[in-house]
């Protein structure tokens, strides 16, 4: 495992220019991205600039922007070898921002309220197809990637949901979803959603990148929010009766709940699979997931 970080500002911040830093710390086209980018006549400049944090030219670049009195957002993340993945328990399947669909709860997809949190929503059980927004611009995706997330909800394309029930994976099953528009009836889609029967009992506290004081004062299961990188561990008492696929009991992420579904934004728990649903997922060559192997700990 390495971790890596990345380095967000805007390069006309700098006086001079991005260059009057990213040259002084010697990053090159190698590690910086440069996007130039104009929008009602005013140019933004994006940097981006990726880094193992025991690069020296990490605190080099760090010093020189705060220096300029320059502002910027660093992301950390940590980053594993086949043979790290191979040998886990188990991974948490973390969706990034660029493969995620809009749908759920505000397009009629129907959930069992019975057991909902009341303040966060968390505990609610999804009863019908999943519908996507089908006039929304995030659909695009569904011609872009193999796999897409819809918060936290796992979609996948005909052929790698083909792939994964030949697997015979215990816990998971496939569903329908469908494409809801306006005035319209839903169109089923060839696409499937993953479900899994199994959810895991609460995380370690000894797992890092948690804020565990941000968790719902009602529930302690939802609004959680991480700080990168996030490192989950459980306890081998609570993988006993764990299927290849899972969800975790946590939900992580913003939330708009006020009990009425029509306007609801509410994220769901991340998957955590086996290193066999890994090695699927790898070899049909998805993209915009990241896998975090889990650590288990000693008892509490």
């Amino acid at each position: 495992m390495r971790t890596k970080a990345r380095i967000f500002f805007h390069g006309t911040d700098v006086p001079g220019r991005e260059q009057a830093v990213l040259s002084s710390a010697g990053c090159g086209p190698d590690v910086a991205r440069v996007s130039d980018i104009e929008w009602n006549g005013t140019l933004s400049v994006f940097v981006y600039v990726t880094l193992d944090v025991e690069d020296p030219r990490l605190a080099l670049l760090q010093k020189l922007l705060l220096a300029y009195k320059v502002k910027w957002s660093e992301d950390r993340w940590d980053e594993y070898t086949d043979e790290e993945y191979e040998a886990a328990p188990l991974i948490v399947v973390e969706a990034l921002g660029e493969n995620h669909v809009v749908g759920g709860p505000r397009f009629y997809t129907e959930y069992d309220l019975s057991n909902a949190c009341p303040a966060c929503g968390a505990g609610m059980r999804q009863t019908g197809a999943y519908m996507l927004d089908g006039a929304g611009p995030s659909m695009i995706g569904l011609g872009q990637f193999r796999a897409v997330s819809s918060y936290s909800e796992l979609i996948v394309d005909q052929p790698l949901a083909e792939a994964l029930a030949r697997a015979n994976l215990s816990g998971l099953s496939l569903r329908s979803v469908y494409a809801y528009q306006p005035n319209e009836a839903p169109i089923e889609l060839i696409w499937k959603q993953l479900w899994a029967s199994h959810t895991l009992p609460p995380m370690s506290p000894r797992s890092t990148g948690i804020d565990f004081d941000s968790a719902c004062k009602t529930c302690r299961r939802g609004k959680i929010d991480s700080t990168s990188p996030v490192r989950f561990a459980y306890r081998a008492k609570d993988l006993e009766g764990a299927q290849d696929v899972n969800r975790m009991w946590e939900r992580f992420g913003y939330v708009r709940w006020n009990g009425d579904l029509k306007t609801a934004v509410l994220w769901q728990p991340y998957f955590i699979v086996t290193p066999k649903v890994w090695r699927i997922f790898r070899d049909a060559g998805v993209t915009g997931f990241q896998w975090l192997p889990i650590r288990v700990v000693d008892d509490e």
